[in-house]
Formats: C-alpha cells, sequence, structure tokens
C-alpha cells in the first residue's frame, strides 16, 4: 500500500511504512507518523456539520489565489482551452459566484 500526502502548499510526500499498521512522511522541517487501523462495522462516515462547511467556503473564497485561478479557469474554458472536465453547470456557477 502507498499512501500520498498533498500539502497546504500542494507539495506531495510519501509515506513510508514503518511497521504493519504505521507510515510517517516528512515535511521541510517536521516528521509526521500515521497510524492505521481498521473501521469496526457499523462505522458511519459523517458527513461536515452546516458550521464546518460555512468556515470552509469562507477559508476557499477568502483565498485570492484560490479566486485567481477560478477566474483564469473560466477565461480559458471561454477560449476552449480547458483543463476541467466536469459538470460544466456547476462549474458556471461557481465561477458566477466568485464573481459577483
Amino acid at each position: 500500500m502507498k499512501i500520498f500526502i498533498i500539502n497546504d502548499d500542494g507539495r506531495v510526500s510519501e509515506a513510508f511504512q514503518t511497521d504493519k499498521n504505521t507510515f510517517t512522511f516528512s515535511t521541510e522541517d517536521t516528521t509526521f507518523q500515521l497510524s492505521l487501523s481498521e473501521i469496526k462495522k457499523g462505522f458511519e462516515y459523517k458527513s461536515l456539520t452546516d458550521k464546518q462547511k460555512k468556515r470552509m467556503t469562507e477559508a476557499i473564497f477568502s483565498n485570492e489565489e484560490v479566486i485567481d485561478q477560478l477566474r483564469e479557469a473560466r477565461k480559458n474554458r471561454d477560449k476552449e482551452f480547458s483543463y476541467y472536465s466536469g459538470d460544466e453547470t456547476e462549474f458556471n456557477k461557481l465561477v458566477d459566484e466568485v464573481n459577483n
């Protein structure tokens, strides 16, 4: 099994297995350890609360780099030069919301 971690800045690190259920990975100045455990039957994945969703949305859309990327993606897509694939309607809705 391989585990990859994507940092906030977009850098990818590979976690290396140190024993049966433990992996470690390093960033520029810190080493982290991950311990894996098996999910027991009956475990339910809990979705984000409305408060958590609101905080994440505010964090994303207060980041000028994210907004610039969305605007650039819109310009490129309008020129029929797009790396974006997926639901075009949802993409348009998202970009329109950002522009407003």
